[in-house]
């Protein structure tokens, strides 16, 4: 791991760190709408060892354990661990890095992790450790989010960022944030590490918040968007926050907003 790499899973680590009260208010409902399918996906059911890597405060490893299944949670950032420890007492939740896991090979039956993709300094190396720590046979499955055309919150947000300030602001040189929107590329990152079987299909989700909560959410449910902006200028901050909300009508439904947060599932067999 190079030092830009050390420098992005650190951002990475405080952001989260600093979020982890909240996850629930914001982000939560949203990626918790791709829960279902990720656990289809590595058929959860009772005798399954599955770990979920980025756990968060987690909902998908509860839902798996509502399943029958056997879980451990991990992720990076203690606070989270924290959080999902008291929201789950009954569950395993263990402070650990995706890219370097403690587990023993061939310890699971099934790896999920929903939307850590973009959050990995190296996600050909977590790619490689959900292999590693898999059974013979068993499955892995990861949700990204799709790229703006697709996922509105990121075309709000960007356009936003593009009309009223700058995309070139010093901020960790990172990963590219929709590389895996990329149906072929996530198919091909799979295979490089050696599953078979691999299916990629999308996930319809829907970003419910109201009018008022909108700029709140961009700024604590969010970690690479939040600092995108913070790193303007004070004018282009609130012209940026104006702009998302403006734009952001497009999507109202009564009283709230339904912005359509497409996202993208991959799964794949270890061979046998």
């Amino acid at each position: 791991m190079g030092n830009d790499d050390r420098s992005f899973a650190a951002f990475e680590q405080a952001g989260w760190q600093a979020r982890a009260a909240r996850y629930d208010d914001f982000t939560g409902p949203m990626t918790s709408q791709a829960t279902g399918a990720l656990l289809d996906a590595v058929d959860a059911r009772p005798g399954v060892r599955l770990l979920d890597v980025a756990s968060g405060t987690g909902a998908l490893a509860a839902a798996a354990a509502m399943r029958g299944a056997d879980v451990t949670g991990v992720d990076f950032a203690p606070a989270m661990v924290e959080q999902a420890a008291h929201r789950h007492p009954a569950l395993r939740f263990e402070v650990g890095d995706a890219t370097a896991l403690r587990h023993a090979a061939g310890s699971f039956d099934a790896v999920t992790c929903a939307f850590g993709m973009l959050h990995f300094a190296d996600p050909d190396a977590a790619i490689g450790e959900a292999f590693r720590v898999l059974r013979a046979g068993g499955r892995y499955a990861f949700s990204v989010w799709a790229d703006p055309a697709q996922a509105k919150l990121f075309a709000l947000v960007l356009d936003a960022i593009k009309a009223h300030g700058r995309l070139d602001v010093d901020l960790p040189p990172a990963p590219p944030l929709f590389r895996f929107s990329d149906a072929a590329e996530s198919r091909r990152a799979l295979a490089a590490q050696g599953f078979a079987d691999i299916v990629v299909h999308d996930i319809a989700i829907t970003l419910r918040v109201t009018p008022s909560l909108l700029r709140t959410f961009v700024i604590e449910g969010t970690v690479r968007a939040a600092m995108l902006i913070d790193a303007q200028t004070p004018a282009a901050r609130e012209a940026i926050l104006g702009a998302i909300e403006a734009d952001a009508e497009h999507y109202r439904v009564g009283e709230a907003l339904h912005i359509p947060q497409l996202a993208m599932l991959a799964c794949g067999r270890k061979p046998s």
